[in-house]
This record gives C-alpha cells, structure tokens and sequence, in this order.
C-alpha cells in the first residue's frame, strides 16, 4: 500500500510540475479518492488531501504569491477568511481536539486551497466545460459500478441487503446509500445546465445526456430519497425559469399536480416522504430534536468541530445510534461550527445566490449563473433532511461550485479571460 502511494505520489508531483491543470482536472475527477487512507508521520491522510496539498505546493512555487491579489479581489475573499478563522476556533474549542484537527484540514483548509487553484488556472469556457467532464466523469464511473453492484451483490454492507441476499440499495464504492445521493444530486443538476450551455457536437450532447440519466438512475437504486426529490423539484425549477422551456415545463408541472391530487397512493407516498412521516422521518425528527436540546446548553459555541458525539450523549435517548452530524444544514453548521459559524455559512450562501441571481438576469441570462443558483438552491434542500457538506469529497465539491462563480464572472466567452480588477497573474 505504501509502495503503491508512494509511486502515485512521484508520478502526481510529476504531472503537477509540468501541467498543473491536468494535474487539477484528475483531483477533480477523483474527488472519492479520500476513501483510500494511510499516516504520514502520525498524522492521517487520504489520497485526495494529498495531492491537494501537492498541487497547491507546486502552484505556490510557480505562482509565488501573485495569486493573492486574484483571490483578495473575488467576492467571497471575506466569508472565506471568516470560515477559516472561525472554522479554525471551533477546533480548538473542540472537547476532540485531534479529531478537530483532522476535520478542520480535511473540510476547511485543504478544499479552500483546492479552491485558490482553481480560480487561478481555470480562465476560459474550454477550461470550465473540462471541469464539467471532469465531474462528469466521476458521476460515470460511480453509477456504473452501482449498476454492476446491484446486479451482482459486489462489495455490498450487509445493511443494505434484503432478507433473501439481494440489493436493497447500492452504494457503489461508499460505505452507505446517501453518500451517493449527495454527491451525484449537485453534479446531476450541473450536468443538465451543461448541456445547455455548451451546445457540442451530438455525440457529446448524448454522453452528458447519458451521465445525467444513468445518475439520476443510481439515486433511484440507492433509494436516497431526499435526492430524489431535490433534484426533481430543482430540475422542474430550473425548467420553469430558463426561456426556452417555460412553457414545456409548465405544463410538465400541471400534469404532475393533477397526479398527486388524484391519485391517492403517489399522494399519500409523497406526502408520508415529505412530512417525515416514516421510520427514516421519525429518527430524524428525533435526531432533531436531541440536537435542539444541546444547542440550547451550547447555543454561541455548538459542539465544536468533531464535538457532536461526545456533547449529544448527555441528550441522547438509547433509540438509536448516535450519528456524526444532526442531519439537518442549520443545525449542522451550528453544531459544528457555533452560532458565528452558521452566520458566516448563511453570509456565504446569501451572497453566492444574490450574486448568481444578479448575473443571470442582467447579464444576458447566463446560463451557468442559473444553473450554479439552483445547485445552491439543491444543497439547501437537501441539505433539511441530511448532511451536504461536513465529508472530504462533499466540501471540495462545495468550494469548487463556489469557484465557479468567480470563474464565471471572469470569462468573456470568447474563451479568454478577463482581467480581475487589472490584477494579471504572471507565471513565475
């Protein structure tokens, strides 16, 4: 295992000395890597922490410290230092300080750096749409080996198996159905703007196509249902809003209302989903209502960062395993990160989507500023009923769709990049 981490790691540093791009274009793609884990003199690692920090070192190098006036510039310089710090404070205020430690460079430093990088190297539309690819890629080969799980039974939790051995739900190469759903949910919605935004030759319009279905299909036999529906009411959302298929999707929505009000059974499943009337409702509920309980003791600081465990126990009725998170945004970020900490989160999402919404409707309706909104707007309904963010592959996700804005903002689509404030980065 060693050996082997050891050459992937020569042969990464390699690419990233010569290529830089390429180099952040595989992180992306490999965004699930942070499953393969080992030490490093004590401290634990996973492949994709690794070669965030190498590719941040080598553009550091290469860069010096001209990124720094790109990245003070951008609109999300002040929330992002505000996280970090508070982020960081949380930590320390932690009763699991090295668990904190490992959270903190895991989900705050580490994708923030990732996300200096790529602000910095992704400057034009070919960039972005290999980004998209990227992302694409990733959805491809997860859903492929959901499908080759379900059917063979392979790798799969005993968990998640029905009585007779067969697949109840899949979870390709995760250890559980909703890391599925949160991962593809964000990357589905994002596929779909990219096919209207990058109008390709067919055989590339039929392979985003593809991925967005055989996606969508993999959160079906994951059976995660709070992605399934915030896709569903982000994509006819999405419909709704964009010009060209308003009317498509308005009648689309007509005939959906008309089902739920007169057909009982999707009326009474929908709503049992939707009122959190189940068994998976009702622990969450609790769940809920436990955490509630805690912040009411913790109300300014929360849990602190990896805290969660250890403060609940004291509200925590033998019902049901304790979880990491309280599967709920709000209470999530405020758990994890205390009351400044959900404030920042709030200001970071508030602006994100003001400025997402401003872009699309005064600048031309860009496409892209629709599609990232609606992301956004995904992750926080998703994100009522679970956890979008606090998971290595889930937070470089998060910043690299923030990312995406300022790379947005700073594209003429000409396929050159515009200059950020007459700051012009310089290779050194």
């Amino acid at each position: 295992m060693w050996l082997a981490i050891l050459i992937f790691g020569i042969l990464f540093l390699y690419l990233a000395v010569y290529n830089l791009k390429t180099a952040l274009l595989l992180i992306t793609a490999f965004l699930p890597s942070y499953l393969i884990r080992f030490s490093l003199l004590g401290v634990p690692l996973t492949l994709l922490e690794m070669m965030i920090i190498l590719i941040f070192i080598i553009f550091s190098f290469q860069y010096k410290l001209s990124w720094w006036r790109s990245f003070r510039s951008q609109a999300f310089f002040w929330p992002i230092i505000t996280v970090l710090i508070i982020s960081l404070i949380s930590g320390l205020a932690s009763p699991n300080l090295m668990g904190a430690a490992g959270i903190w460079k895991a989900y705050f430093l580490e994708p923030i750096l990732f996300y200096v990088v790529l602000i910095n190297l992704i400057k034009s539309r070919a960039d972005l749409s290999q980004v998209f690819w990227a992302l694409g890629f990733s959805a491809g080969y997860l859903s492929l080996i959901a499908f080759w799980q379900y059917f063979s039974g392979w790798n799969m939790p005993e968990a998640f198996l029905k009585t007779d051995g067969t697949v109840d739900r899949v979870v390709s190469i995760f250890g559980y159905p909703n890391a599925l759903g949160l991962y593809l949910s964000p990357i589905i919605i994002l596929l779909t703007g990219f096919l209207f935004w990058s109008k390709d030759k067919i055989i590339l319009q039929l392979s985003k196509i593809t991925l967005i279905l055989i996606s969508f299909i993999t959160l079906i036999l994951a059976k995660s249902e709070a992605a399934i529906l915030s896709v569903i009411g982000v994509g006819l959302l999405w419909g709704l809003i964009y010009k060209k298929t308003r009317y498509y999707f308005l009648v689309l929505i007509i005939l959906i209302v008309a089902i739920f009000i007169f057909t009982p059974t999707v009326n009474g499943y929908l709503s049992e989903k939707v009122l959190l009337q189940d068994y998976s409702g009702f622990i969450r509920r609790l769940i809920w209502q436990e955490s509630w309980a805690m912040l009411q003791d913790n109300w300014f600081w929360g849990a602190g960062l990896a805290g969660y465990q250890t403060k609940i126990a004291l509200y925590h009725l033998p019902t049901f395993e304790i979880f990491l998170y309280p599967h709920n945004i709000i209470l999530n970020f405020w758990s994890e990160l205390g009351l400044l900490g959900l404030g920042t989160f709030m200001w970071l999402f508030f602006k994100f989507s003001w400025l997402n919404f401003l872009a699309y409707f005064k600048d031309h309706h860009n496409l892209l500023s629709l599609t990232l909104l609606l992301i956004i707007i995904q992750l926080l309904v998703h994100g009522l009923a679970d956890v979008p963010y606090f998971k290595n592959d889930l937070s470089v996700l998060f910043w690299l769709i923030i990312g995406l804005y300022t790379i947005n903002k700073n594209i003429n689509y000409d396929g050159v990049a515009e200059l950020v404030e007459g700051a012009v980065l310089e290779k050194r």
